[in-house]
């Protein structure tokens, strides 16, 4: 049994403004927590960061950890920076809108579109066990703003070119935003934050359709409040805890710091049924 992650974290976009606070240090928090409570060995965990994690070093790993595993092996993915959206390939006047994640070289005119991951992810071998958190924000439906560096919270959402045109002329863009990473329907998560759907992977998002993902100062440092609740309840369990129970508390955590985000948690019933980054049986 192999035990394989990448960790990706943005900190520093090319993109004026758009720099967040927390990313590195989940990366580093996470890593901890695989190596003091999962077994995993520092050269099993592979990291990106910072102007390292370019979309071309972004995706080649990511191919590389899902085309990688074998039946029995343990992946983790975990992407901690901004979240955005564009308007789609096919609609001329921004009638809809797709997900991407933001690399440090983010072109919105080429962006990492959510599609290519799901078609990534849907190439898993039976019997590999993956794992993907995404401390970032997808819709972004309730910021349109970039908030000052020396904020105590800033959203993990970064606006695109089109939002701010449409914001600044008076004419908001119409529709809705689209996604396939996840393939529940919206009227589905608006029911539950916990989603039986058929992906092979188990998903963690950081947060509901409606709200974003904070980039927070958090015990004297700054970090993805998603990830910072998950590494302090994996480490309260010592590691002994299953999807759903993790689910919970952490979202128990963050509404005790007073957090509106919701993390969202999808996959298929016997994998969500599992202990967290369990090999399959």
């Amino acid at each position: 049994m192999g035990k394989n992650a990448l960790l990706i974290g943005v900190n520093r976009y090319r993109i004026p403004g758009a720099d967040l606070r927390g990313c590195v240090n989940d990366v580093n928090n996470l890593s901890a927590v695989l190596v003091d409570f999962y077994g995993f060995r520092k050269a099993d965990i592979a990291v990106l960061t910072d102007e390292k994690a370019t979309q071309a070093a972004m995706q080649k790993g990511i191919r590389a950890l899902v085309s990688g595993g074998r039946k029995g092996d343990v992946l983790l993915l975990h992407y901690s920076g901004h979240g955005a959206n564009v308007p789609d390939k096919n609609g001329d006047e921004a009638d809809q809108r797709d997900e991407i994640l933001c690399p440090h070289d983010l072109d919105w005119k080429k962006p990492l579109l959510d599609d290519w991951l799901r078609t990534t992810f849907d190439r898993l071998r039976a019997g590999v066990s993956l794992t993907v958190i995404m401390d970032c924000c997808h819709s972004g439906t309730n910021t349109r703003a970039l908030a000052p560096p020396d904020a105590k919270r800033i959203a993990r959402y970064l606006p695109n070119p089109w939002d701010i045109m449409a914001e600044e002329s008076g004419r908001k863009l119409r529709g809705r935003v689209s996604g396939s990473l996840r393939r529940s329907t919206a009227a589905t998560r608006k029911r539950s934050d916990i989603v039986t759907v058929d992906i092979p992977e188990v998903l963690v998002t950081g947060c509901r359709d409606t709200q974003t993902s904070a980039d927070a100062f958090l015990d004297g440092s700054y970090n993805g409040a998603l990830t910072y609740a998950l590494t302090r309840v994996l480490r309260e369990a010592k590691g002994e805890i299953g999807y759903r129970d993790l689910h919970a508390r952490a979202i128990q955590w963050l509404k005790r710091e007073d957090f509106d985000q919701v993390p969202q948690l999808e996959g298929r019933k016997d994998n969500l049924d599992r202990r967290f980054l369990a090999p399959m049986v």
